[in-house]
């Protein structure tokens, strides 16, 4: 097992996701950042399971970069 080529492969499959995601940005994209951009109040992140870990990252980073924000479990 060559763990260079296997990670190697593990990044080819990554970036083209990320390239195939790119595509996909539309308005709808622009229209959730104003809405989040202009929200006057805390803006609240919920998530269950692995959506919950990535959900608090989130709303840290928000936080940290001074968008009001917090987690909530349900």
């Amino acid at each position: 097992m060559n763990l260079i080529k296997i990670a190697q492969e593990t990044f080819h499959i990554e970036a083209d996701a990320l390239k195939k995601a790119a595509t996909r940005l539309d308005q709808n994209f622009l229209d959730a950042i104003h809405i989040i951009l202009n929200t006057k109040g805390k803006l609240i992140i919920t998530g269950v399971g692995k959506s919950g870990l990535v959900g608090a990252k989130i709303a840290a980073t928000f936080a940290s970069t001074g968008t009001s924000s917090f987690f909530l479990h349900p």
